[in-house]
């Protein structure tokens, strides 16, 4: 049996706790946190593109 907060990707972020890799901050970032926080749309598309370094 896999613990809660044992699924940690290749950068150490937990998915099961909501966080993703952001490559523009170059940390683990919720993405829902993020957007209120950067002014972009809460959606995965909006999530990827500001993390991928274009703008949303």
């Amino acid at each position: 049996m896999q613990r809660v907060g044992a699924d940690r990707d290749a950068h150490d972020c937990i998915g099961s706790a909501g966080y993703r890799w952001c490559a523009r901050t170059a940390r683990c970032e919720r993405p829902w946190e993020l957007a209120a926080a950067a002014a972009f749309a809460n959606d995965a598309a909006a999530f990827a593109a500001y993390c991928d370094g274009a703008e949303p």
